[in-house]
């Protein structure tokens, strides 16, 4: 494609923005942080890095990441700066995990977050020209064209790290092959050898390589015990040391009559087997407390308790960031978002504690652990309520030893880690 039409093309891009902006507007998700998106409140200063993780799942990366390049900052005797973008409020959410994480690394690092400025192509010579990066980082899949050919206009150097592709997203980058092939990324490290061949399609082999992914990283480490953070009273003093617990986490409000059936099967099996259910979203506790009750159960807040509940009590999970320490306490659990297709929780946590988790068959948000994690019987897997209640009676009848699920579990996960260093080592090549 000659530069002539790749200008037309990129005009008429920018007028399609500016139809779109009022439109926006309208929008409740994009309202937030408009300012920002528009690039009004630009940093003070330069920056090293552009870093772009378009949501929640591309900035929990970050929070490897960024830790990682302040460190090796911090070594070369030259504090990390960075500008952090992403696209929506959970996104943000997580990078300001990942500022504090990288701060934790080096206090003297500069992290400014920002919300994407909308991809007009005037808008973003505006952006690399105020925070002049020395390298544009794009987590997993981020294409934008207006992003990219100020990148190739600037000479700012932009590469994709913990690369994927879908079919279906290649498919739709292939009708603008000739724009992409040459304004793209000048390195592309894709996290499978499926991916790493779609993304030579578009740029070319000479511009692609191999990592692991770096969501094996964020994995913990088998049998290092979760800490208990802000918690009303330790989990210890409420179910004791010894895991007798049947957990019912990350539930959805899609899969709860299936859950809630299974948990009285369990319950009618095992009447003095305590009980707990998790709710993912805790809008959804008043939803149990009433169901339960309507089923005969007794529900018991677990912010409400200072001892061990009644034998028949189940306990209803109303506060946050206790469910990975909580499986160190279990005998069984369910971990949810599975039995419906909702692409599945963190069973992760489970395993990592020496768990055998029960899931459903929707599963797809982790289906880059790999299929070997159900084939090695490291998760159970089941179809529907029954199945459930089947798979954690006799998990509750004969647990699975812990000491062998985190052996097991750390020869699955282990040879996979060090995606972060070879991101790393990707970025500061152009630092």
């Amino acid at each position: 494609m000659n530069g002539h039409l790749l200008c037309v093309l990129l005009w008429m891009y920018e007028g399609l923005w500016y139809a779109a902006l009022p439109f926006l507007y309208l929008n409740q998700r994009l309202r937030r942080g408009f300012r920002e998106r528009l690039f009004m409140d630009p940093p003070d200063g330069f920056r090293d890095v552009w870093l772009q993780a378009a949501s929640a799942g591309e900035a929990n990366l970050a929070r490897e990441l960024l830790p990682a390049l302040a460190r090796a900052g911090k070594a070369a005797g030259k504090p990390l700066t960075v500008f952090a973008t992403t696209c929506t409020k959970q996104g943000m959410d997580a990078l300001d995990k990942a500022r504090a994480a990288c701060l934790d690394q080096d206090p003297e690092a500069v992290v400014t977050l920002a919300y994407l400025p909308f991809d007009l192509p005037s808008l973003m010579r505006r952006v690399l020209d105020t925070v002049s990066p020395k390298v544009v980082v794009l987590l997993e899949t981020e294409l934008w064209p207006g992003m990219l050919a100020a990148c190739r206009e600037f000479g700012v150097p932009a590469v994709v790290a913990n690369g994927r592709l879908t079919t279906r997203s290649l498919a739709g980058y292939l009708l603008a092959r000739g724009i992409l092939s040459r304004i793209g990324p000048e390195r592309v490290l894709a996290v499978s050898e499926e991916a790493r061949r779609r993304y030579a399609l578009l740029f070319g082999r000479e511009r692609v390589g191999r990592m692991e992914n770096i969501k094996f990283d964020l994995l913990p480490q088998a049998g290092v015990r979760p800490e208990e953070k802000d918690a009303p009273l330790p989990l210890a003093a409420v179910l004791g040391d010894r895991p007798a617990l049947a957990l019912f986490g990350s539930v959805r409000q899609e899969e709860e009559q299936a859950v809630l059936a299974a948990l009285r099967q369990v319950r009618a099996a095992r009447p003095k087997t305590p009980l707990a259910v998790a709710p993912r979203h805790m809008e959804r506790l008043d939803f149990w407390r009433k169901a339960l009750y309507a089923a005969g159960l007794e529900p018991v807040l677990r912010s409400s308790l200072s001892g061990p509940p009644a034998p028949d009590a189940v306990i209803l999970w109303d506060t946050f960031g206790e469910l990975a320490a909580a499986f160190a306490h279990a005998r069984a659990a369910f971990v949810g978002g599975s039995l419906a297709p909702l692409g599945g929780q963190n069973f992760l946590e489970a395993l990592a504690c020496g768990l055998t988790p029960v899931i459903g068959p929707h599963w797809k948000n982790f289906a880059w652990v790999g299929r070997e994690v159900v084939d090695q019987g490291l998760v159970v897997e089941v179809a529907d309520a029954d199945g459930l209640a089947a798979a954690m009676l006799r998990l509750l009848a004969k647990p699975k030893p812990r000491d062998a699920v985190q052996r097991r579990f750390a020869a699955c996960v282990d040879p996979h880690r060090g995606g972060t260093d070879a991101a790393v080592k990707m970025v500061r090549r152009y630092l």
